[in-house]
């Protein structure tokens, strides 16, 4: 539901109905049973897997002090639980205990087929009850920022607040879902509109280079990306952290991948206007993964959220992560 509302970059809005968005200034950065497994993501990093109601297994891993303000977090597409900021000792310094998770499809975690946005809430629900999280933040990076949002929608007596960072937007009539985005992008979600069968045929080819040669994939799609981002990609903590999520990421091939895929250009299942926990949107303003439009349409039909541009910056926004965690774990 798009509320037609006018935005102005750099400045703070307030609307008297709701949804409301603040947009802030431009700133600048520079219930199962529970199993325990080996971690092989780090020394750091305890792991496990559960078993959910419906008798999948969901894989995550938990780091940040034991006792941190609980927080889950969505990865992106692809990804996994092996997705994590690239200095782990933002964790400590910002006292919060973040849970990543494989969503259903990657990693070790079992696929649900035809999933939309909406099936992570449950998902998320029997985690945390695992976990023994009462409330809990979430915060979700890129395609995990939709998954963040349907907690904070379906799980309202939990969810404390949300931080969503460079987000996709639904894809609704008089949006143009992907308008500003690269080449790349554009091919990849007209093929998910396409169906299962066209998704699974183009996802095919980078499957199996992200098996063989991972490296090149991060070096053809940092080459579609501005300064910024191939600046931070070339950083060799990013490389060796996005190499090890997208590798475990596809353990199963390409189900989480093109479910993800499928699930963002579809009806998402819950209604944005239906989110209560007060959101904070991060968004790069030279993105063209997830361009400004995107964040900005998310913004303005959720009834509490505000928008913060960082200006210079584009989809990686790492050095944004530690003020995230701080907002969130309030």
């Amino acid at each position: 539901m798009h509320t037609g509302a006018r935005v102005k970059s750099g400045t703070r809005t307030h609307k008297k109905r709701a949804p409301r968005a603040h947009f802030a200034k431009p700133v600048k950065c520079g219930a199962g049973r529970i199993a325990r497994v080996v971690s092989a993501i780090s020394a750091k990093t305890r792991a496990g897997t559960i078993e959910l109601p419906d008798g999948r297994r969901l894989a995550y891993a938990d780091r940040g002090p034991v006792d941190g303000a609980p927080l889950v977090f969505h990865h992106g597409t692809p990804g996994s639980r092996a997705g994590h900021h690239p200095d782990p000792r933002v964790y400590e310094d910002q006292g919060v205990r973040a849970v990543s998770y494989d969503r259903a499809g990657y990693g070790l975690s079992d696929r649900l087929e035809g999933r939309d946005v909406a099936a992570v809430a449950s998902d998320i629900s029997a985690l945390a009850d695992e976990l023994g999280f009462d409330r809990f933040a979430v915060m979700g990076v890129s395609g995990g920022g939709p998954h963040a949002l349907a907690c904070a929608a379906l799980l309202p007596g939990r969810v404390t607040r949300a931080v969503v960072m460079v987000t996709p937007a639904p894809n609704d009539d008089g949006f143009d879902f992907l308008a500003g985005m690269t080449q790349s992008n554009v091919d990849e979600f007209n093929a998910a509109l396409a169906g299962p069968d066209a998704i699974a045929a183009y996802l095919a080819p980078y499957i199996e280079t992200l098996r063989t040669r991972p490296e090149a994939l991060l070096d053809e799609l940092a080459a579609e990306l501005p300064p910024p981002d191939q600046a931070t990609m070339a950083r060799p903590e990013v490389r060796e952290m996005l190499v090890a999520s997208w590798r475990e990421a596809i353990r199963q091939g390409a189900a989480g991948w093109m479910d993800d895929d499928l699930a963002f250009t579809r009806p998402w299942g819950f209604d944005l206007a239906d989110v209560g926990a007060e959101v904070r949107i991060w968004q790069g303003e030279l993105d063209v993964l997830a361009p400004q439009a995107h964040g900005r349409r998310v913004a303005e039909q959720l009834p509490s959220a505000t928008f913060e541009l960082v200006e210079g910056m584009g989809h990686m926004l790492y050095d944004a992560w530690a003020d995230a965690f701080a907002w969130a774990a309030v």
